[in-house]
């Protein structure tokens, strides 16, 4: 595919799961191209073509990039804005993050972060695309990056949390949400998952998990307003497990309101529920955020994608989030939503991000002013 047009990015992370999907999903972007890859010492040197796939669709045939080590990030840096970089999609694991993510945005790229590291600082926001795109104004606060970015993508588990609950929290009024997640093997990371093949299977406690999850869905949900408050005033309980099986997170929620609702207007909040992404025709963005199944497992809509392949020329793959096994009864909803976990909540979720913030020219890119004439919003 040609590169005219697209905007150039670089990738953090070369063997991991989230670095390998981005990589996948980014080789036949049309407004993006994946031209950097940067990973640890054991990988410099490299192609990406080398480096063991992970996942049980075939391999695409990628681009040949080679591996390179990261090193001190003002040479990366440097290196990255010289050759027309843009932007950094970053998968990196906490400590090393730590020491690159803010340099690179301080330098003048736009960071789109994975770790964990970033979700909870005032300046940088937190973002579900379909929930809570307004959060982008903290970008006006980030006066240290001045032509750079950085924003913060939610644990993987959170996404189709969020998706799911936004229309609910905005229509109805909640007083608490209860969560019991079913999250796959693979959540844990790419040798936990090798080691699963081999017939270790982690412990299903998830250190750590249910705080995550409740902290960022309370950032993710609030809706925005002058006061700029930052924590939704919903009590959010949730507890997570780890489950046996490679791919897609899964939850059981209990929402329960101040008043009786019925089951029609809980499914008609979810059917009509559109957001600032389905307007921008965004080429990750599907056109319903939520999908309804009636099996019995939410997760065969997962394994059906899977099977199918080819997901470097399909971006609305594996985005969906499913809900099934609805029940209403007086003041209390019951659902369970899943989605795949290193596309929908993670990697298919920072491209659709970067996609909605180049359709709105938040992202400005000199060498290709992408869809800048749009004016859209």
């Amino acid at each position: 595919m040609s590169t005219l047009g697209r905007v150039k990015c670089a990738i953090l992370g070369a063997r991991g799961l989230v670095a390998q999907r981005l990589l996948q999903r980014l080789v036949n972007h049309h407004w993006l191209i994946p031209t950097h890859v940067f990973g640890s010492k054991e990988s410099d040197g490299i192609g990406v073509n080398e480096i063991p796939w992970s996942f049980n669709e075939p391999r695409p045939d990628f681009p040949d990039i080679i591996v390179r080590e990261m090193g001190e990030s003002d040479e990366l840096a440097s290196e990255l804005i010289s050759q027309g970089v843009r932007i950094v999609f970053s998968a990196l694991p906490d400590y090393p993050a730590s020491m690159i993510e803010r340099d690179l945005a301080r330098s003048g790229l736009v960071v789109l972060s994975h770790s964990t590291i970033h979700r909870h600082t005032e300046s940088v926001p937190l973002v579900v695309p379909e929930v809570n795109p307004e959060h982008l104004v903290l970008l006006e606060k980030q006066h240290e990056f001045v032509s750079g970015a950085l924003v913060a993508c939610s644990n993987c588990m959170v996404v189709p949390l969020a998706i799911s609950l936004a229309p609910i929290v905005e229509h109805f009024p909640v007083s608490s949400i209860d969560i019991l997640t079913e999250q796959s093997v693979s959540g844990a990371g790419r040798v936990v998952l090798e080691r699963y093949r081999e017939g270790i299977m982690p412990p299903p406690e998830i250190i750590g998990e249910s705080e995550s999850v409740e902290s960022e869905l309370r950032r993710i949900l609030v809706k925005r307003d002058s006061s700029l408050s930052t924590t939704a005033e919903i009590e959010i309980s949730a507890e997570c497990k780890r489950f046996p099986r490679e791919f897609g997170h899964s939850a059981t929620v209990t929402v329960d309101f101040d008043k009786k609702v019925s089951a029609h207007e809980i499914v008609e909040a979810w059917s009509d529920f559109q957001s600032l992404v389905q307007s921008l025709d965004l080429p990750s963005a599907t056109e319903k955020p939520v999908i309804f199944v009636s099996e019995s497992d939410i997760l065969t809509p997962v394994i059906k994608s899977k099977s199918l392949g080819e997901m470097e020329y399909n971006l609305q793959k594996s985005m969906d989030v499913s809900i099934s096994d609805i029940t209403v009864s007086e003041a209390k909803l019951c659902f369970k939503v899943a989605s795949d976990n290193t596309v929908r909540g993670a990697a298919g979720n920072s491209i659709l991000l970067a996609e909605m913030m180049l359709a709105q020219s938040i992202i400005h890119d000199s060498e290709n002013p992408l869809r800048s004439s749009q004016n859209i919003r």
